[in-house]
């Protein structure tokens, strides 16, 4: 009752409760009602959506669309790609529209990683895009841990896979929260074998300080650019991601096909990018919540890295896949533990109320 009660009371961003699943093993009802309750009967802070949602601005623009929803809208995406380019510098050609950013990830993968150039990256990162059946790479993989300070090491990266196809960086790193330094990666392109492309995964970027990539797009580097609306824009389940790069790049995963974004998705993106002060705040907010959990983890003697996302790493010292089963008993749902971490937790940035729920609960469990 006291978990409920938390989640139902005014946070820091919202009332709203977090809206995730993933990871959770539950027996769904068969009705739609009984469905969208099991997304609120829990503090669920372990997929990274943000806790608020659609903006106002897109939940109004959403409103109207309920008879419409037999149309696909194929025309929108276009218009949305017309707009991201405006506002980056960037031209029309070079943005496309997906459902989400997962499948232009894996399309990159596929169109310019091999066997023979394989795709490099650090782990842990979101790597998920670059495998499939038993988490085999789609094409050949070379992960690379962290540095011993959970930091991206781009010269060893570059001496692990000296003729990858595709370099990868997610910026700042899910599940680290660090980012990596704009000089770094320019190094990274100047050194890099003639022909190989990076891929930057700015899915985060919104919520930190680091600088963008997109520049670096206008100025035709070999460089794509991934984005999303499902973190700060707050549209996880309506699926509408992007990706940037010069034209050449974006046409040669043409042969992997493009889908239809959802209508509604490419609304509510069109609204959120058309509403200026949407990001600051929302940036703002989150760091409050995320810099009171890490001033409330140091009293309990427990480290933090100094995340720049919407989630924190903290090291629990035991085994994190306890914890987080335990915590799960309470209804709280988190991360977990990561490849090389395997005695740390990642917790999505809620609400004020559902980061105090989770603090509740954790101590508890560490008792």
């Amino acid at each position: 009752m006291m978990m409920r009660g938390a989640v139902a009371a005014a946070g820091a961003m919202s009332a709203a409760p977090a809206i995730a699943q993933r990871g959770r093993a539950v027996a769904l009802p068969d009705d739609p009602a009984g469905m969208i309750a099991t997304l609120t009967d829990g503090v669920y802070i372990n997929s990274n959506e943000h806790p608020v949602g659609p903006s106002p601005a897109a939940l109004a623009a959403l409103a109207g669309l309920p008879p419409l929803s037999g149309r696909y809208g194929m025309a929108f995406a276009g218009k949305l790609e017309s707009l991201f380019a405006r506002q980056n510098g960037l031209a029309a050609d070079q943005v496309q529209v997906h459902p989400g950013s997962f499948m232009p990830l894996r399309s990159v993968a596929l169109s310019y990683s091999s066997p023979e150039r394989p795709i490099a990256y650090f782990e842990p990162t979101f790597d998920q895009g670059f495998l499939g059946l038993g988490n085999e790479s789609v094409t050949r993989s070379v992960a690379v841990p962290l540095s011993g300070e959970f930091k991206a090491d781009l010269k060893a990266l570059l001496t692990a896979a000296p003729g990858a196809g595709v370099y990868y960086l997610c910026n700042p790193n899910n599940p680290t929260g660090l980012p990596v330094a704009r000089a770094d990666i320019e190094w990274l392109l100047a050194n890099k074998p003639k022909g190989s492309i990076l891929l930057v995964d700015e899915a985060y970027i919104q919520f930190s300080d680091a600088q963008s990539c997109l520049d670096l797009v206008a100025s035709g580097a070999d460089l794509l650019v991934t984005r999303t609306f499902s973190k700060i824009y707050g549209l996880a389940g309506l699926r509408c991601g992007l990706i940037a790069g010069r034209k050449d790049l974006l046409d040669g995963m043409a042969r992997h096909g493009v889908n239809i974004t959802p209508m509604p998705a490419i609304i509510a993106a069109e609204a959120s990018l058309l509403d200026a002060d949407l990001v600051p705040m929302r940036k703002a907010q989150n760091k409050a919540v995320r810099d009171d959990l890490i001033a409330w983890c140091a009293a309990q003697g427990l480290r933090t890295l100094p995340s720049e996302a919407s989630f924190l790493m903290i090291h629990i010292g035991r085994p994190g896949a306890d914890v987080t089963a335990a915590l799960a008993r309470d209804r709280i749902f988190i991360g977990g533990p990561r490849k090389h971490m395997d005695d740390w937790v990642r917790v999505s940035i809620g609400t004020a109320a559902e980061m105090q729920a989770f603090k509740t609960a954790l101590l508890k469990v560490l008792a």
